[in-house]
C-alpha cells in the first residue's frame, strides 16, 4: 500500500521479475511525501557513517545495507533513462559544505568510507568550494558525484507508469484501511473492494495512514514537517549562486541550507518549517533569504512564488529497513529524509526478498521489528513551534570568511 518511491519501485520490480502485483493509493502517485520533498537525491544517511551502520547491524548486514545507499544513486537515473520518464533529472553531483574548519578531517574520513563500499565522493577544498558555490565562506566540503537533482512528482508518476506497463494495477483514491488473516494469505480492505495477496507491503511512512493500517507501525517514526520556496525564474542569481551548476546544500542540522536550480532557473530551497502555514512564500523565505546574504553578499533579491510543506519521516533507526509485522507483511521506510535513492533502492530489495521466497540473505535491507519512540506527538510540535524559530533566530552561521591558516 502506498504509491510513493517505495512502493511504486517495489511493485515494478516485482512485476519484472513476473509476480501479479497490485498497488492500493490514497489520492494518487506521488501525492504524499515523495512528490513534496526538495528534489535532490544523494547516497547518504541523516546523521549516520557507513562505519556507524556497521557497527550497529553489524559488519556483514552493515556493509550490504552501505552498498546498496551507494548503488541507489545510480539506480534512479538508470529506472528513468531505461523507462523514458521525463522528470528533468539532472545528474550533477550535489555539493555538501561546512564552514566549521574542524570539520574537515572527519569529512575527509566520511569521504574514504564511502569510496570504500562502491561511492563517488571527493573531499573538496576552500578553493574548490568557492569554486562551486560561489561563496568564500565555506571552508571545504564534500562532493558527490552520484547524485542530482529530479522532479520528484514527475519522477514518482514516471515510476507509476513504468509499473503499469509491466502489468502492475495502481488504485487510486482507494486507501487501504484494514488487514485482516485470511488462511494463509491477507485480505486487505478498501472503502469499495478489497484483495486477497500472499504478501503485502506497508508503504505509508510518510503519511498517518499507518494508525488504521496497522496501528503499532504508527509510533515507530516522527512525521516532522520541512518547507520547500521557489523563486521566480532567476537564472542570473542561479549562475552566481551555483556557478558550476552544481546544487549547495550544507552541515547545519539545526538550520539545514539546501538550494538548487529547475528547468526553469527557479530557485528551490528546503528550510525548517514555519509556525503558521498561513505565511506567505515571500515570509517563509527571509530566514534563508537571510543565510544567503551572509554567504553572498550582494545577491539580488528573489521574488518567492511557490511555498509547500512536506513531511520527513524520521524513524528509530535512521537507517532504510523493512519492519517485520507478520507472516507475509512487511513496512518499509526508515529513509529519514533521504527518500529519493535510498527508497528506490528499497523496493528493489524487497522484490529481492519475495522472490527469495523470504530468505533475508536475498535482501541488502534489514529486516527488524517494530521500535515505539517516545513523545512522537511532541517532538514535530517543538520541532515546528520552539526549535525552528530558536534556531532561526540564533543562526550565526557565516558571519565571516574562515580563517586562511585553517582552511588548508
Amino acid at each position: 500500500m502506498g504509491a510513493g518511491y517505495a512502493g511504486l519501485s517495489s511493485a515494478l520490480h516485482l512485476a519484472t521479475l513476473g509476480y501479479e502485483v497490485a498497488v492500493m493509493e490514497s489520492g494518487r502517485p506521488g501525492g504524499g511525501a515523495s512528490g513534496r520533498n526538495a528534489a535532490g537525491w544523494i547516497p547518504a544517511y541523516l546523521d549516520r557513517t557507513p562505519d556507524d551502520v556497521e557497527a550497529l547491524l553489524g559488519e556483514t548486514a552493515g556493509r550490504a545495507l552501505n552498498m546498496m545507499i551507494a548503488e541507489g544513486a545510480r539506480l534512479v537515473p538508470s529506472l528513468i533513462e531505461a523507462h523514458g520518464i521525463a522528470a528533468d533529472m539532472k545528474r550533477s553531483g550535489i555539493l555538501v559544505a561546512s564552514g566549521a574548519p574542524k570539520e574537515a578531517a572527519a569529512m575527509r574520513a566520511l569521504a574514504a568510507s564511502w569510496n570504500a563500499r562502491g561511492g563517488h565522493v571527493d573531499f573538496v577544498d576552500h578553493a574548490e568550494v568557492r569554486r562551486i558555490s560561489g561563496s568564500c565562506r565555506f571552508s571545504q566540503g564534500l562532493l558527490y558525484r552520484d547524485a542530482g537533482t529530479l522532479n520528484p512528482f514527475a519522477y514518482a508518476t514516471g515510476l507509476a507508469e513504468a509499473a503499469c506497463v509491466a502489468g502492475v494495477t495502481i488504485y487510486c483514491g482507494q486507501p487501504a484501511i484494514g488487514i485482516d488473516r485470511d488462511g494463509e494469505r491477507w485480505r486487505v480492505r478498501a472503502p469499495r473492494g478489497e484483495l486477497i495477496a500472499s504478501h503485502v507491503l506497508i508503504a505509508t511512512e510518510g503519511y498517518a495512514a499507518n494508525a488504521t493500517l496497522w496501528p503499532a507501525l504508527e509510533r515507530c517514526c516522527y512525521h516532522v514537517p520541512m518547507a520547500m520556496i521557489a523563486s521566480e525564474p532567476a537564472p542570473e542569481v542561479a549562475a552566481r549562486m551555483m556557478p558550476a551548476g552544481i546544487p549547495v546544500s550544507d552541515t547545519n542540522k539545526s538550520n539545514p541550507f539546501w538550494s538548487m536550480t529547475d528547468a526553469d532557473g527557479r530557485i528551490v530551497a528546503s528550510l525548517l518549517p514555519p509556525r503558521r502555514y498561513s505565511m506567505s512564500a515571500a515570509e517563509v523565505a527571509r530566514s534563508y533569504e537571510a543565510k544567503l546574504r551572509r554567504l553572498y553578499g550582494d545577491v539580488p533579491a528573489l521574488r518567492w512564488s511557490h511555498f509547500w510543506i512536506g513531511t520527513v519521516a524520521i524513524s528509530a533507526e535512521r537507517i532504510p529497513r523493512l519492519l517485520s509485522l507478520a507472516p507475509g507483511v512487511h513496512a518499509i521506510g526508515g529513509f529519514s529524509g533521504q527518500g529519493i535513492g535510498a527508497a528506490t533502492a528499497a523496493g528493489r530489495e524487497y522484490a529481492r526478498l519475495i522472490d527469495g521466497r523470504g530468505d533475508p540473505a536475498a535482501c541488502r535491507l534489514p529486516i527488524l521489528d517494530p521500535r515505539a519512540l517516545p513523545m512522537r506527538r511532541a517532538i514535530p510540535f517543538l520541532v515546528r513551534h520552539v526549535a525552528a524559530p530558536l534556531t532561526r533566530l540564533t543562526d550565526r552561521s557565516y558571519r565571516r570568511p574562515p580563517s586562511p591558516s585553517l582552511v588548508n
